[in-house]
């Protein structure tokens, strides 16, 4: 039977998708508008996230706002990372990039000797938040200045947070019930909050292989599924290999802009009140735009690849909540080796009262 996006929405998809959106609607992306050379001042901003993507379409109405905000005093130059991701982003705190924009996965690995970053992984810990305008409301209050803490320590100031969205669970199966991953064979990212939920917890058969090397053992069989944002899934092709994707807001992954500590102390008090006024605008708006990229990738994939797209209820994940409640716990045994900083007090600050 085919499957319609209208009654997914209706029976839960907007409260983990298009909830509170906080942004309104998104301005015009300008295409690719050359830095003008009349600008005083020229700044760097590197996304480590594809040309096309929510993100590369917030950094350009950044760039675009805030050089109508400074009347052409201030250009942005928007640009891929130069080298991989996590050294871009320690150029930016060394100063040789101004900004930067990507992945709290990126930010957890900085400094991975002395785990300076490693408190943005939390934000990905199971069921941290149960929707996305959720999260979205905790970056932009205490959850967001205890990280804007951590980003001050790495030389970098915290202007804004957006999303890329909650990383759903692709399969050749359906998944509903925890019992339906007894088992199954799931590339999930390398990290530890995926690792001890798929493993630990659900009792998966746990791969960790590069993005780029996760299509062919699907297709194959080899591996039964795999964990990703939808963004990520659909632009890897992954639907054309897998027949059901599971709903649930099991581990959530914000994008985060920052810029150069130093740069951004050196501001005068009119352009840093430009600077915090236009990343906000430009990643709320990116916010909805990812909520409505969601919506448009998961009708594509049921109306042109036949997926069968499985939005759990509360009571459902509920189910698979309650198996990765230990990993909060200081006193299981598995917490030290999970996250030994995720105290309560630190998750506290992002879980709303």
């Amino acid at each position: 039977m085919k499957h319609h996006l209208t009654k997914l929405l209706a029976a839960g998809l907007a409260a983990l998708t298009l909830a509170g959106c906080t942004g309104g609607t998104p301005e015009e992306v300008p295409e690719e508008p050359p830095v003008p050379a009349s600008a005083e001042t020229t700044w760097t901003l590197a996304v480590g996230q594809p040309e096309g993507s929510t993100c590369w379409e917030a950094a350009q109405i950044f760039a675009s706002s805030l050089f109508d905000a400074t009347e052409g005093a201030v250009a942005v130059e928007v640009q891929p990372v130069p080298l991989d991701r996590v050294t871009s982003l320690e150029q930016t705190a060394a100063g040789i990039v101004d900004l930067y924009l990507d992945s709290s996965f990126v930010y957890g690995s900085y400094g991975s000797g002395e785990e300076l970053g490693e408190p943005f992984f939390s934000l990905t810990m199971p069921f941290l938040f149960p929707d996305a305008e959720t999260a979205a409301e905790a970056l932009d209050g205490t959850g967001g200045e205890a990280l804007n803490g951590v980003l001050e320590e790495m030389g970098l100031q915290g202007l804004a947070y957006g999303e890329l969205g909650f990383r759903y669970l692709t399969a050749d199966r359906p998944v509903t019930a925890p019992e339906d991953l007894e088992g199954l064979k799931i590339r999930t990212a390398g990290m530890l909050e995926l690792y001890e939920s798929y493993i630990g917890c659900w009792g998966t058969t746990y791969y960790s292989s590069s993005f780029s090397d996760v299509m062919t053992p699907l297709a194959a069989g080899d591996y039964d599924g795999q964990e990703s944002t939808l963004a990520e899934a659909d632009a890897a092709g992954y639907q054309t290999v897998q027949t059901d994707v599971t709903i649930f807001p099991a581990f959530y992954e914000p994008a985060i802009l920052t810029m150069n500590g130093d740069l951004y102390e050196s501001l005068s008090p009119d352009l840093r009140e430009a600077v915090d006024r236009c990343t906000r605008q430009a990643m709320a708006d990116q916010r909805l735009r990812n909520r409505e990229q969601e919506a448009e990738i998961l009708e594509r994939w049921q109306e042109e690849d036949g997926i069968a797209v499985h939005v759990l209820t509360e009571e459902q994940w509920g189910a698979f909540q309650a198996l990765t409640d230990r990993l909060y716990d200081p006193e299981d045994p598995d917490h030290q080796a999970w996250f030994a900083a995720c105290t309560p007090e630190w998750v506290a600050q992002f879980r709303l009262a």
